[in-house]
Formats: C-alpha cells, structure tokens, sequence
C-alpha cells in the first residue's frame, strides 16, 4: 500500500488505526464532564501532557484532599504538588493551579466564571486567557472543546511530538513564539470537529504508550506504514555483535 501523503488523509486513518489499538471509553459529550469552566481549567492542568486516565486520577485525588478550592488557592505549591503525583512536573501544575485561583479570587472574590461562557466563543476564550499564569493555549482549548462545544484541538507536547515524527507539524513550528496558537490551527484544518475530542484521547494514549520520548516503539506502532520517522528506525540495522576472542 503506497504511503499517505496527504495531511488529512493521514491524520484520518491514524485516528481509525489507533481506535482499533487502543479501544479507548468515547470522551464525554460537550459539557457532560459535570466540571464548571473553572473546574474544567483546573482539570485541564492536570490533562495536559498525560493521558484522561491519569488525569482522572489525579483530579479526584486533588478533589479529595481539599475542603474547597479556596483551601487549594492558600496552600503552597509543595502541598498540591504532592496530591497531584504521580503526573508529571506536579509542581509546575500546582503552580498554575494556585495561580489561576488567586486571579480569580483577587477578580471576582468567588470561584465563579459562569458568566464568561455567556459571551461566545472568541469572547470566552479572551476573557480565559486574562488569567495567564493558570492557563495557556491548551487549557483555553480543552474548555472550548470540553464545555463550550466549539472546535478546537488542545496540542501539549507528547502529542506535538507524535504529530511531528509523522511529518504533519514542522520541528521549527514549534520553536516559534506564537507556535502553540498557529499549530494548533494547522491541525483544526486538518481535524474535522466531530472528531476533535476522539482525535486528543487517542494520541495522548498513543504519545505515552508507544510514540515515547526518545526512540518510540516503532516496530508495534499501527501508524508506522506512513510515519517517515517510522521508516527512519526500522531502517536502522541493530548493530551487529562483536565476535568474542578465541580462547587462547
């Protein structure tokens, strides 16, 4: 079978490819996750990097060992790191949470943020990015995908990686200060919104069990018929042996 070298093409049958390897639960409908929009930020700074499974855990986890949010917002960034292990980086994640709950708190005295959803999706997505020590571009994403129904495609690093060694992003894009916004257009154009939020769970999944940092499994990858970085390893010949001495 020649290799797909249309960018939609591809990223279409690698979302059926990986559907048949990792027969993941369908993500939740536009706002049945329960969560509030401020609950929504918070759960997507636990998501971000990792997989719903691992996020889930760690959400709930965050969830139990809190009175409310206020308590989170007072405690240090050690104590919330600790809740959030094992992700990874839980300081940094405990940073951003505890930024986020200040900012709201020091705008609204409340953990309120209903009203913002009121306003549309480019306006709620402007008004979320005010608070910009607690959300970056993947959380405002994940909301507008999770709670707000609109189209987008939340983009964190392992899945920027799975989208570059498939050759659909370019190394350079991401080097550039406005990366994280034009990227994940690139890949809005190429992602139709019925399968936005199928199209995040899968490469997450596939980000951490296969498409590793480092060198990848490509061997058990499904993708690796189209993948350029996958013909690249299995290109490589493991290197032979050296003879042992003779005995002498």
């Amino acid at each position: 079978m020649p290799a797909i070298t249309n960018k939609q093409q591809l990223l279409t049958a690698s979302v059926d490819r990986l559907r048949k390897r990792f027969p993941l639960p369908a993500p939740a409908a536009d706002g049945e996750s329960g969560r509030t929009v401020l609950e929504e930020l918070i759960y997507a700074a636990c998501r971000e990097g990792t997989t719903t499974a691992d996020a889930d855990r760690a959400y709930a986890a965050l969830r139990a060992a809190f009175v409310d949010w206020n308590e989170v917002r007072v405690s240090t960034v050690p104590e919330v790191g600790e809740v959030l292990r094992p992700l990874p980086q839980p300081g940094g994640r405990a940073k951003r949470i505890i930024a986020l709950l200040q900012a709201v708190f020091e705008e609204r005295y409340s953990f309120d943020l209903g009203d913002v959803v009121k306003k549309g999706l480019k306006d709620t997505a402007r008004k979320l990015r005010f608070y910009k020590d607690g959300v970056d571009d993947y959380a405002v994403a994940w909301v507008v995908q999770r709670t707000l129904g609109g189209h987008a495609v939340p983009l964190d690093g392992p899945t920027v990686r799975v989208l570059r060694r498939l050759g659909v992003v370019e190394a350079a894009d991401a080097d550039a200060p406005e990366a994280p916004e034009a990227m994940r257009g690139t890949v809005e154009h190429l992602i139709p919104k019925a399968k936005d939020a199928e199209f995040t769970e899968l490469f997450s999944v596939h980000a951490k069990e296969l498409c590793v940092d480092g060198v990848p499994h490509c061997p058990l990858c499904p993708l690796k018929a189209d993948c350029p970085t996958g013909h690249e390893v299995l290109a490589k010949k493991p290197a032979e042996p050296k003879p042992k001495p003779k005995p002498r």
